[in-house]
């Protein structure tokens, strides 16, 4: 259904005439630029109630307060970090799309992939380095 979308909207563009096919590569850079967004955003207003439900919230940071602390800690440095990783990687990887003229909705695939990949990773890691600090208690 994505594709659909990403296909019909990329050829109305293209049949006005006010988008390149290639510009929409841009869209790769959604995932990058989110995690950076939401690293920041908790960086700046760090969460400390487990209750509310808000800040990096996965079953391993809420095993206990101290789980907590450190998981908002540790968290928005890990997704600006890796966000701007990918963002690095993404527009290499959209130039390399376009300057071997892969087709567009081959290259969208290929980077939102990588994009939603990188983003799981982040939670795997995350969570691993929680394991690691409370790995006897």
């Amino acid at each position: 259904m994505v594709k659909c979308y990403i296909e019909l909207t990329a050829k109305s563009l293209q049949k006005k005439g006010e988008i390149p096919m290639q510009a929409m590569l841009i869209l790769n850079l959604i995932v990058p630029f989110v995690m950076v967004l939401v690293g920041s955003v908790l960086k700046k207003h760090p969460v400390s109630d487990r209750s509310r439900q808000s800040g990096y919230n996965t079953p391993i940071s809420r095993k206990s307060q101290a789980h907590w602390d450190y998981a908002q800690g540790i968290a928005p440095d890990i997704y600006i970090s890796l966000g701007k990783r990918l963002f690095i990687v993404e527009t290499i990887g959209s130039i390399l799309c376009w300057l071997l003229r892969v087709p567009l909705q081959t290259a969208l695939l290929l980077g939102e992939g990588a994009g939603f990949g990188w983003l799981i990773y982040s939670f795997y890691y995350t969570d691993r380095k929680i394991q690691e600090k409370f790995v006897d208690k």
